[in-house]
């Protein structure tokens, strides 16, 4: 019997919330053990799964790269799941410290191996999260080589590693370290907050022209 893996979710849409703890309980070891309109509500509440689920656009106006920087900063791994992205925002809450990003329109399949990789400690690239990184065009971006920037529009396509090793003539593993790359590079990216006294003070800085509130305000 496999071990049980407890989720947590993080959405502002009850039927969201709901629709998830059925939809994964088709699943024997995937068990929602905890949901959540907001970050505050989910953080006062017992329970402590590795993996949350977080939708991207919470309706109390919270930064996404906030929201997933607070879980992290509590010891969850957050797989971001959207309906409506916002490419900086795709970017920002990679940066932050999300380990996965899926549209809300992601087969069972799909989303229960995400879960399921970063339970284990990885680091999913999804076809839409690779699409929104190759676009990345803000100045401050993290610099990506030609190679890498490939393999991304590649995987944004649906090609597996297996297919982008054949054309590039390497291992499925050698495509898995460019993409390992690329995250650590983001992970790495405009991470001011480790270095200032009080991260919130960077939050505020960079939400000037958005309003967006603190997620446990």
């Amino acid at each position: 019997m496999e071990a049980l893996i407890e989720i947590g979710c993080i959405d502002d849409d009850l039927m969201q919330r709901q629709g998830m703890a059925a939809w994964l309980k088709t699943e024997s070891e995937l068990r929602v053990v905890a949901t959540a309109a907001s970050v505050a509500e989910f953080l006062a509440g017992p329970a402590r799964p590795r993996v949350v689920t977080l939708d991207l656009h919470l309706a109390n106006g919270t930064l996404p790269a906030d929201n997933v920087a607070t879980l992290v900063e509590a010891g969850h791994r957050v797989v971001v799941v959207t309906v409506l992205p916002e490419h900086d925002w795709v970017q920002e809450t990679t940066e932050a410290g999300a380990s996965a990003y899926l549209h809300k329109s992601t087969c069972l399949e799909t989303l229960v191996s995400v879960i399921r990789e970063v339970q284990a400690g990885g680091i999913p690239t999804t076809a839409d999260h690779a699409g929104h990184l190759a676009r990345d065009r803000r100045p401050g971006r993290p610099h990506l080589s030609p190679r890498e920037l490939e393999i991304l529009e590649m995987v944004s396509t649906g090609m597996t590693h297996e297919s982008i090793a054949r054309r590039f003539g390497c291992g499925a593993t050698t495509v898995g370290t460019h993409l390992a790359k690329v995250r650590a590079k983001y992970r790495q990216a405009d991470r001011n907050w480790e270095k200032a006294a009080d991260y919130h003070d960077w939050v505020r800085e960079r939400r000037l022209d958005r309003g967006r509130l603190d997620p446990l305000g």
